[in-house]
């Protein structure tokens, strides 16, 4: 196709390096975008966490807010991703930066080095923001016509490949469909094992009901679809027959692998969850993508915090 005729994709107009730093290099300017998202230019959106008034005033001396009836004083991080942290803002903001704008996001030891920190207060950092993340994917499903199919994330076991290789983490993913055939929205998610009970799980928590499931002969689909759903059925021969048939759904599926194997290598099962909220929040932003650095920063600002204990043991 000649050069001129050839379609022309507008590059998003996200802030380059030079313009982010210049805006955000420095702590105060951070906290002070950071308190903005949470509680709005003039505090309109300030509610005391100790009584639940709602009116409060700025001391700039101690960056705090006090609230104007019990005098209580409330961080701007405090209960948000950033509470308690000791990680100067602007680092969070990199942070922030880099997780939105890369599509495969950026590896904790790549943040350790550009923002001169140790490798686990890195990883510790990009887990929070993808669990801000996480718990953003949660609040939307899917609707209409949605392809669902299974992959596996994890190392090769000689000899065993598809369903039913125990050193893979099997994940669902699912695709919304426009009226064209086009992808919107996708979802995924971790399970146990591939089988009725866990996919009709993932189903139900992320497709809406009434709504019209996709899939392959898999037998397990027909209990999925026995919760509310219609069903179309699909025999596919496997290999390239399949990603015929199911463009979409295996066009994300080789993205996230592609995203694993690029940038962290190796995700350990009981992470892999926030992995793929990660790249579930840019999949489905894509068309926005010279917001998402504010986006993530509200989600930062919205969700709870999550410590290190909670992280790395599950413990409360």
């Amino acid at each position: 196709m000649p050069e001129e005729s050839r379609p022309k994709h507008p590059v998003p107009k996200i802030p380059d390096v030079a313009t982010f730093m210049r805006r955000f290099g420095e702590d105060t300017a951070c906290a002070a975008h950071w308190r903005e998202k949470r509680w709005g230019p003039n505090l309109e959106r300030f509610i005391c966490p100790d009584c639940g008034h709602d009116r409060g005033w700025w001391l700039p001396t101690r960056g705090l807010v006090e609230c104007r009836d019990c005098h209580h004083q409330t961080s701007p991080t405090a209960g948000t991703v950033l509470h308690g942290a000791r990680v100067p803002l602007w680092k969070w903001f990199w942070a922030m930066y880099q997780e939105a704008h890369n599509k495969k996001g950026i590896a904790a030891i790549t943040l350790a080095k550009q923002i001169q920190v140790c490798y686990q207060t890195a990883w510790a950092m990009l887990h929070k923001l993808r669990e801000a993340m996480r718990e953003r994917c949660q609040r939307y499903v899917l609707t209409g016509v949605v392809e669902i199919d299974e992959t596996y994330v994890g190392g090769r076991e000689p000899g065993r490949p598809g369903r039913g290789v125990e050193k893979k983490v099997p994940v669902a993913v699912a695709v919304e469909l426009d009226e064209d055939g086009r992808p919107k929205r996708i979802a995924m998610g971790g399970m146990e094992r591939v089988d009725a009970r866990s996919l009709k799980d993932f189903t139900t928590k992320h497709v809406a009901k009434g709504s019209s499931l996709r899939t392959d002969g898999w037998g397990s689909y027909v209990s999925v679809a026995r919760a509310g759903y219609t069903h179309e059925v699909i025999i596919t021969g496997g290999g390239r027959e399949a990603v015929q048939i199911f463009p979409w759904v295996h066009t994300f599926i080789g993205n996230l692998k592609r995203m694993i194997l690029g940038t962290d290598h190796s995700v350990s099962p009981k992470h892999l969850d926030r992995y793929l909220a990660a790249f579930v929040y840019r999949a489905n932003r894509r068309w926005i993508e010279a917001n998402l650095f504010d986006r993530l920063v509200i989600a930062a600002v919205h969700a709870k915090p999550l410590t290190f204990k909670k992280l790395t043991t599950g413990a409360k």
